[in-house]
């Protein structure tokens, strides 16, 4: 890998590992009330955690990490997600639930979840490939496999039990890596 290209992957691994970080924290501080409406902290720690995930998806797409074939084209749709997630967090400021989102807003809140599929997507695609080895190669597929994990945390522990999950997490496999790719950006071809 030359410099340029380090000089852009490091980057993109420490935006990585702090959004994730951040929006574990903020969701330990707000607590169950993230399920009561939206929650300013959640929301400005989410879209840190999406500016790192956007950065790392880059990588993925300039490196072609998802492959050569149709699965190239994948980190390009979840970029798309990933901003329609960023904008719905940036503009739900002023409202106190999703349930008073206008339906234009309502459609882009679509974003959220679909992104996280499209993560689990890249994360099954990117261990299939075996452009990365080691954890490299099964972290994305664990990361991806956050939203179901939450889910199911909820439905067998509920709301507080979901919480920690959700947090633990984001830093267990999105932080660790961002930092993994951070430090061994040579790692990536």
């Amino acid at each position: 890998m030359n410099s340029t290209l380090t000089a852009q992957v490091r980057p993109a691994g420490l935006l990585l590992a702090f959004g994730a970080t951040a929006w574990a924290i903020g969701t330990l501080i707000v607590g169950d009330r993230i399920y009561e409406g939206i929650q300013t902290l959640d929301t400005v720690t989410g879209m840190l955690f999406v500016v790192g995930v956007l950065a790392w998806i880059v990588v993925v797409a300039r490196l072609r990490l998802a492959g050569d074939g149709v699965t190239r084209f994948l980190p390009y749709v979840l970029m798309a997600t990933l901003t329609g997630a960023f904008v719905l967090n940036a503009l739900s400021f002023g409202y106190a639930t999703h349930d008073e989102f206008p339906l234009w807003l309502a459609v882009v809140d679509a974003c959220w979840p679909l992104s996280q599929l499209l993560l689990l997507v890249l994360g099954i695609v990117m261990a299939v490939q075996k452009r990365l080895e080691g954890a490299l190669r099964w972290l994305p597929l664990l990361a991806g496999a956050w939203f179901p994990v939450t889910m199911a945390a909820s439905i067998l522990g509920g709301d507080t039990f979901s919480v920690i999950v959700s947090a633990v997490w984001l830093v267990g496999t999105f932080g660790v890596l961002g930092v993994l790719v951070a430090a061994q950006p040579h790692r990536l071809r």
